[in-house]
């Protein structure tokens, strides 16, 4: 890194009183200053907007005890993100998905993103638009990068929500991310209608947990839910 020293450089100017001496003076002052700031702003997160940073990332994270950890995150335009974590098979384990959702937010004078929802605040800094970097207690780097050729996540994951059935229309309301869409009628659907009629409950918002999938029209919001698997409607709990 440069050093930034005014007695190198006021050194050069011949130490007399005149006006001419004066005006060079300044004019080295203010060139150290501005070459100072940009030394230290060298290698600094850029600060960019939300719509900038909207897009998937990839890459892998290193792993102490497996192979290595398959990392997608999905930074919506609309705040909301989906992030999933892929243990990477090896001789003695198959391949495990963990998976989070929720909102992402600038933070740090927008020198970094943060993400909250489901599980811990993660945060990461982005030295420029196409990278990410997540900020562990690791010294190995967690590196991900932009994937244009990244497909709509359409994974299956669990989820909680409220649903708010009428006639055989259902919507549900992710818990996490606050999206809304309409149920659709094939997986368990069924078995959900059963359940939620049984609890007594007419056209009114309930709890509910399941494995779900979302069916996507680019970047807008959810064309529907499909649920996979019912899991159970909890009337005491709400999002």
């Amino acid at each position: 890194m440069q050093k930034c020293n005014i007695r190198d450089l006021t050194s050069a100017v011949a130490p007399d009183s005149s006006m001419h001496s004066k005006h060079v003076l300044t004019l080295v002052f203010l060139v150290l200053v501005g070459g100072c700031g940009e030394d230290r702003d060298r290698g600094s997160p850029a600060a960019l907007s939300e719509a900038a940073l909207a897009g998937v990332y990839s890459g892998v994270f290193p792993c102490e005890d497996c192979p290595g950890i398959a990392a997608t995150l999905w930074l919506r335009a609309d705040g909301r993100f989906f992030f999933r974590q892929r243990y990477l098979a090896d001789q003695e384990f198959e391949a495990v998905d963990a998976y989070s959702l929720g909102r992402w937010t600038a933070a740090g004078d927008r020198q970094a993103i943060e993400l909250s929802g489901q599980g811990p605040i993660r945060t990461f800094t982005h030295p420029d638009e196409d990278t990410l970097l997540m900020q562990t207690e690791s010294d190995l780097e967690h590196r991900l990068t932009r994937d244009p050729g990244a497909r709509d996540f359409s994974d299956r994951i669990r989820m909680t929500g409220m649903v708010r059935l009428r006639g055989d229309r259902a919507s549900f309301t992710e818990c996490h991310t606050g999206l809304v869409a309409p149920v659709s009628k094939g997986g368990d659907f069924a078995r959900f209608r059963h359940q939620y009629r049984s609890a007594g409950r007419r056209n009114e918002p309930v709890y509910v947990e399941l494995e779900g999938r979302y069916s996507w029209s680019g970047d807008g919001p959810p064309q529907s839910l499909t649920i996979e698997r019912f899991v159970t409607i909890r009337e005491d709990a709400a999002c």
